[in-house]
């Protein structure tokens, strides 16, 4: 019989469960670690409520406390065994866990923030008190001028009256937009300063606060602001941060940075979904060049590039990283592959099975099996999107009908 996805959900409930009731405290805190470094979302929400129902509201938050700063079990290829949680990657999940998604770059510190929560009953009061408390910091610091990095377009908590002054306030601020000619580049430090602005240089893969007239023109063609905002090098400017401040959470202050400065191996230590536009436009490129002549320096920047997406681990990197092991060289193609094995999530199972059903390369074959192998230990839908491809067109179906079996007989291995 078919497996669905209620079925697969249900048996991972089950083991998150087992497995709860079973561990210790130290192990609770690494379980708890792993799930936030691997952005599973939904089975973190599973774990706390089931530490919530056994112990309640104020023993599963210091759970959560208690995870921050630790360490998790490191993805493949990475090249180490653990790896410290990172500050913005916990604060998104946490964040996110709470139904607080968007709000993160408001200037408290994580942990203060959660220690507010310890009165209350449960993972619901929490929220909804957490949403009032951020919705109100927010506020204050949008009207500052500091708007970068919030993101309300998915978060239907966020109060449509806060979601208008975030738009108003990025609308003036574009409308303000001085951009300074300094021979024979262009400042473009306020356009960084801009949350369009940002997310335009990021996804073009503009690099520090200097910029040709040619790039400007498409960065501006895509943000709807005229040349006319090309001012002479001699016209006086009031301060950057009085027009344009940075960020007052200090986490984000340092992704801006890092971002500008494209400094990869740094926003893989941040690992912010916020970092993707720069860390793909990067791989992209470092992709064409190696294409254009074949290094081991460009292999090692390709494979740097991927680590940082892994890292991060969003969702997102999954399209990034299909498209790179569509291209001819073996060698990039497995490492794209292994690194897709490191997303425990339906979208990087589709693209793996999709990968098997469509090569002929053996090495290839053999690569996606393990990283299908290696996704299943956490994300059960994997047995669903195999039986689903096994009813449709597969190049290797005896390939992936003999997968399926080898996994079938592996699903108590969840959350082992």
């Amino acid at each position: 019989m078919p497996l669905t996805d209620k079925s697969s959900r249900d048996r991972i409930l089950e083991a998150v469960k087992r497995r709860v009731k079973e561990s210790d405290e130290r192990e609770r805190v690494r379980m708890i670690a792993d799930t936030i470094g691997d952005r599973r979302d939904r089975d973190l929400v599973d774990i706390m409520a089931q530490i919530e129902q056994d112990e309640g509201w104020s023993a599963a938050l210091d759970y959560l406390l208690k995870t921050r700063g630790q360490k998790y079990s490191s993805p493949m290829i990475t090249g180490s065994n653990e790896t410290e949680l990172e500050d913005l990657k916990y604060r998104e999940v946490v964040f996110d866990l709470l139904s607080c998604s968007g709000l993160e770059p408001v200037s408290m510190d994580t942990s203060v923030l959660l220690q507010e929560l310890n009165s209350e009953d449960s993972l619901l009061d929490a929220s909804r008190i957490l949403i009032t408390n951020l919705e109100d910091l927010a506020t204050d610091q949008i009207r500052t001028g500091d708007s970068l990095f919030f993101d309300f377009s998915e978060n239907i908590s966020i109060s449509q009256e806060v979601k208008n002054l975030l738009q108003q306030t990025r609308s003036k601020k574009i409308q303000r937009i001085r951009l300074k000619q300094d021979e024979p580049t262009i400042d473009i430090k306020s356009l960084w300063h801009c949350e369009l602005g940002r997310q335009t240089l990021a996804s073009f893969g503009v690099k520090g606060t200097h910029t040709t007239s040619e790039v400007l023109s498409r960065v501006l063609s895509v943000i709807q602001e005229p040349d006319s905002s090309v001012a002479d090098s001699d016209e006086s400017f009031p301060a950057i941060d009085d027009l344009y401040p940075s960020p007052s959470h200090l986490g984000y202050r340092d992704l801006l940075s890092k971002m500008i400065q494209q400094d990869v191996d740094g926003l893989g230590q941040l690992a912010s979904r916020h970092g993707l536009p720069t860390l793909n436009s990067l791989l992209d490129e470092s992709i064409t060049q190696y294409n254009n002549a074949q290094s081991s320096t460009g292999f090692n920047l390709i494979l740097n590039h991927i680590k940082a997406h892994i890292a991060v681990r969003d969702i997102e990197s999954v399209l990034v990283l299909e498209k790179a092991s569509r291209i001819n060289d073996t060698r990039v193609a497995t490492m794209a592959i292994m690194a897709i094995g490191n997303f425990y999530n339906e979208s990087a199972v589709s693209s793996l099975v999709d990968i098997l059903c469509t090569n002929k390369k053996q090495e290839i074959i053999d690569t996606t099996t393990r990283s299908i192998r290696n996704v299943h230990k956490r994300c059960p839908e994997t047995d669903h999107i195999i039986d689903t491809q096994l009813n449709r067109e597969c190049m290797n179906r005896g390939k992936l009908l003999k997968l399926q079996r080898s996994l079938l007989k592996e699903r108590g291995l969840y959350y082992k």
